[in-house]
C-alpha cells in the first residue's frame, strides 16, 4: 500500500508538471493566433483587390489576353504541388488533415513534384516517395511577405519554363479558432479562374469605371501577374499559419483539461489509499490495546 502511494505521488507530480507545460503552450499559441489571425483578415481584402486589378486589365484588352502565366502548358507531363504544413507537431489533426488532402490531390494529378513549406509535409511526402524539389521552414511563427518571394519566384520560373502543366496549392483555410478546413486550389495557370471571374463581372462593371494604363495594358500585365502569384501564396501562408496556431491552442487546451481530469482521479485514488492506510493503522492500534488489556 505504501509503495502504491509513492507511485501515485510521482504520477501526480508528473501530470501536474505536464499540465503546466500544456497550459503555457496554450497561452503562447493563443497569443500567436490572435496576431496572425489579424494579419490574415487584413490581407484578404488586398488579395481580392489584386484580382480586381487583373480583371480591369483583362477587360481593357477585351479579353484577348495572351500571357504564359494565363495559359496551360499542353506538353508537360508533371504537375507541381505546393503544400503548407507546420514545422512541428502538437497541433491536433492540423498536419494529418492537410497531408491527407495533399495525397488525395496527388493521386488525382498523377506525376507530380512538390514544394513544401513546413517540415512535417516534407517528411510525409518523403515517406511516400514523392519528389520534393524544395522545402522551406520557419515561416509560421513570423510570416512575412519577403519570405514568400523566393518561393513564388521558383514556382513562376518552373512554370514559365514549361516544366509543369499546372500548379496546385494545398493548405488549411482559417474559418475560426474552432474550425479549419484543408483545401486545394489551382494557382497556375491563372487564365481559367480569370476568365470565369471576368465573365461574371463584365456586364456589371463595363460602364462603371475607366482605366488608363501606362505604357500599355500588356506591360502592366507583365508586371502585376507575378505579383499576383506572390500575393496568392502569401495569403495561403497566412491562412495556414492562423490555422496552425488555432489548432495548437485547442490541442493544448484539450490536453490541459485532460491532465486536470487525470489529476483529480489520481488524487482521489491517492486519498482513498491514505484513508485505507490510516484505517488499518487505527485498527492495528486498537487491536494491540485490546490485547494488552
Amino acid at each position: 500500500m505504501a509503495a502504491n502511494a509513492k507511485i501515485l505521488k510521482r504520477r501526480i507530480k508528473s501530470v501536474g508538471n505536464t499540465r503546466k507545460i500544456t497550459k503555457a503552450m496554450e497561452m503562447v499559441a493563443a497569443s500567436k493566433m490572435r496576431r496572425i489571425v489579424g494579419l490574415t483578415l487584413k490581407a484578404r481584402p488586398y488579395a481580392e483587390l489584386s484580382w480586381d486589378a487583373i480583371k480591369a486589365v483583362f477587360q481593357a484588352l477585351g479579353g484577348g489576353v495572351s500571357h504564359p502565366l494565363l495559359e496551360p502548358v499542353e506538353n508537360a507531363e508533371k504537375s507541381l504541388v505546393l503544400l503548407f504544413t507546420s514545422d512541428r507537431g502538437l497541433a491536433g489533426s492540423f498536419n494529418s488533415n492537410v497531408i491527407k488532402k495533399a495525397l488525395s490531390k496527388i493521386s488525382e494529378l498523377g506525376q507530380v513534384d512538390a514544394i513544401t513549406i513546413g517540415g512535417r509535409g516534407a517528411l510525409a511526402l518523403a515517406r511516400k516517395k514523392i519528389s520534393v524539389i524544395a522545402s522551406f521552414e520557419g515561416f509560421a511563427n513570423e510570416p512575412k511577405y519577403s519570405d514568400i518571394v523566393p518561393v513564388a519566384s521558383l514556382i513562376t520560373e518552373k512554370y514559365l519554363s514549361k516544366e509543369y502543366k499546372t500548379v496546385v496549392i494545398v493548405y488549411t483555410e482559417f474559418i475560426s479558432a474552432l474550425k479549419q478546413n484543408a483545401v486545394s486550389t489551382e494557382l497556375l495557370p491563372l487564365g481559367r479562374d480569370l476568365v470565369t471571374k471576368n465573365s461574371e463581372s463584365t456586364e456589371k462593371n463595363s460602364d462603371k469605371a475607366l482605366y488608363e494604363f501606362e505604357p500599355n495594358p500588356e506591360r502592366v500585365l507583365d508586371s502585376i501577374l507575378p505579383k499576383l502569384v506572390e500575393t496568392m501564396i502569401y495569403q495561403k501562408m497566412l491562412e495556414s499559419a492562423a490555422s496552425e496556431h488555432s489548432a495548437r491552442m485547442m490541442a493544448m487546451r484539450n490536453a490541459t483539461d485532460a491532465a486536470g481530469d487525470m489529476l483529480s482521479d489520481l488524487k482521489f485514488t491517492y486519498n482513498q489509499i491514505r484513508q485505507a492506510g490510516i484505517t488499518q493503522e487505527i485498527a492495528e492500534i486498537s487491536s494491540g490495546a485490546a490485547a494488552v488489556e
